[in-house]
């Protein structure tokens, strides 16, 4: 890859690595994950669009595109979200962490029957080499979990979120072909899944409250302008410029980052196990990542 798509694969690597610490700060908080969600992503939309009006860039899309922009948003960042939320209340996060990274094969897999886009072997033997180390890292925590009704939920909403969220990226690569601006798209994509997230609290039956600790809204902020804004504008400008096998890879090697996280800031003691782990997975980003054709 270029010295500028290195720069735009580490950015969310390194960035999302921390938000699973700073989503800890709003645990136990009267603003439900939903809502919580949906503030975040309307908020990255609203400051988005100061942005283009500052820059006057353009902030209106066409109609025609509206219909995709907004399955983008909804899986995106509504559906993949909520599900995520509503599965870590029933499974270990490391399975959290397992699932998304089924996107290094879902979402190659997607755009080649929607869009016929090759897929090499080098694409699935880095995925595979990916998904085992992310496996490896956070094996001990899976071995312990008891499988009942609620495990299975949980599973199949987290199998769901990492569907919805390849579809999402496909509905992005979509984007980028016709040369839609991604500044433009992403701020509408995320208004229109803080809306769906917003209706879906209400319909759901949950009270809108705002939290009024500091540690909230710190968490919130960074999980805003870095974590979101930031984050993903790297990540789809990444898609559009290498491509689904690439910068997909992101849902691997940010799980990984948050291990290492835990390790400098948390004192996790890493086993044998946890160190394969990484070192498996940083070989399936090199055989990924390096400079031939994904």
């Amino acid at each position: 890859m270029s010295r500028r798509s290195w720069i735009l694969f580490l950015i969310p690597v390194l960035i999302w690595s921390t938000t699973f610490y700073a989503i800890t700060l709003q645990l136990g908080s009267v603003t439900t994950p939903t809502y919580a969600v949906g503030l975040r992503f309307g908020c990255a939309a609203l400051l988005l669009f100061a942005w283009l009006a500052v820059r006057n860039e353009p902030i209106v899309l066409p109609a025609g595109i509206q219909g995709l922009t907004a399955l983008s948003g909804l899986c995106a960042y509504g559906i993949s979200y909520v599900l995520t939320y509503v599965a870590e209340e029933t499974i270990p996060s490391g399975l959290v962490a397992i699932a998304f990274t089924l996107m290094v094969f879902m979402t190659p897999a997607l755009a080649r029957l929607t869009y016929g886009t090759p897929i090499t072997r080098r694409t699935w033997l880095g995925g595979c080499l990916g998904v085992l180390g992310v496996v490896l890292c956070f094996l001990p925590d899976v071995l312990q979990v008891n499988v009942s009704s609620t495990f299975v939920t949980g599973m199949a909403a987290m199998a769901f979120a990492a569907l919805v969220s390849s579809i999402g990226a496909v509905c992005s690569m979509r984007l980028n072909s016709q040369n839609v601006p991604v500044v433009t798209y992403t701020a509408w994509a995320m208004a229109y899944g803080a809306a769906a997230t917003f209706i879906y609290g209400a319909l759901s039956g949950q009270s809108f409250h705002l939290d009024v600790r500091p540690s909230f809204w710190v968490a919130f902020a960074y999980l805003t302008v870095p974590g979101t804004i930031v984050t993903f504008l790297s990540y789809l400008t990444l898609l559009k410029h290498e491509g689904s096998a690439r910068a997909m890879y992101v849902s691997v090697m940010a799980p990984i980052g948050a291990v290492v996280v835990s390790i400098v800031w948390e004192d996790l003691r890493p086993q044998a196990l946890t160190w394969l782990g990484i070192f498996v997975a940083l070989a399936g980003a090199w055989i990924t990542l390096k400079n031939e054709e994904a």
